[in-house]
């Protein structure tokens, strides 16, 4: 029996959530079927023979869409408390702790992908990001590669954000959403930079501890300070902020919200 080897979206590996190879038959699903990782080396079977193709358009679209939920068999990395939530089981000490979702995982759950992958503050294109001289040839975002290195570095390997509240910032441009403060890094230059200056937080609408997921409509950009008022009670804080989860929850409750796992399944 022949076997296609082949890489499909949602197929991730358990361990290290890298993309996995697949290996499937053309015609039965009743014969064994293996999911590869070779970044971990972890081989997982679904259900050998000769690897005759990389080709995934061999298969008819009834053998396609059986291997499409064949593929949503695949164990989730973490066990979380719920879908969409926080809180992930941590075996040795068998609590749940806080733990941002994945980009991966955001899209299993929900079904949808996250925005705002990438911001530009820059008001005039023709300028660096970095240090906002001007560009030249057929340069398009930073007058030089340092200036890329220090923009990459400020916003990517040292900006201390997980990615999904740091798109969550990018979507509210660094600005606080209940004062309007700026919360966004101002480089050596004087350029407005898509990092935190340490001010910024994200708050769960509907908190963790109610059953609040991680999806966007259930995130705000505030700053460190409205943060803390709003959980110590502070009139104008707590005010701003139901009024716009009120706003949201009319628009988004059933995101809002984790779905409770069927512990049966």
């Amino acid at each position: 029996m022949n076997y296609h080897r082949f890489k499909l979206p949602k197929a991730y590996c358990p361990k290290c959530s890298r993309k996995v190879e697949l290996l499937f038959s053309e015609e039965s699903s009743l014969s064994p079927q293996f999911y590869i990782c070779f970044k971990c080396k972890t081989i997982g079977q679904f259900g050998v023979g000769e690897l005759s193709t990389n080709d995934f358009s061999a298969f008819t679209i009834e053998r396609k869409k059986e291997i499409q939920e064949i593929v949503e068999e695949i164990p989730d990395k973490y066990i979380y408390k719920a879908k969409g939530s926080q809180l992930r089981l941590e075996e040795k000490s068998d609590t749940y702790v806080r733990r941002w979702l994945s980009l991966y995982e955001y899209e299993k759950v929900f079904g949808e992908k996250i925005g705002f992958e990438t911001i530009d503050f820059r008001e005039d294109i023709g300028l660096c990001k970095w240090c906002n001289r001007p560009l030249e040839g057929r340069r398009r975002s930073f007058c030089s590669d340092r200036c890329s290195r220090n923009y990459g570095k400020a916003t990517f390997f040292k900006r201390g954000i997980s990615t999904l509240p740091y798109r969550i910032a990018s979507r509210d441009r660094f600005y606080c959403r209940v004062t309007g403060e700026d919360l966004a890094m101002i480089n050596r230059f004087g350029v407005r930079i898509p990092a935190s200056n340490q001010q910024l937080e994200i708050h769960h609408l509907v908190l963790v501890s109610a059953g609040g997921s991680d999806h966007e409509a259930n995130l705000l950009t505030v700053s460190k300070q409205v943060h803390k008022d709003y959980h110590s009670g502070v009139a104008y804080a707590v005010q701003a902020i139901e009024n716009i989860k009120e706003q949201q929850l009319l628009l988004h409750r059933d995101k809002m919200y984790a779905k409770k796992i069927n512990k049966s399944t």
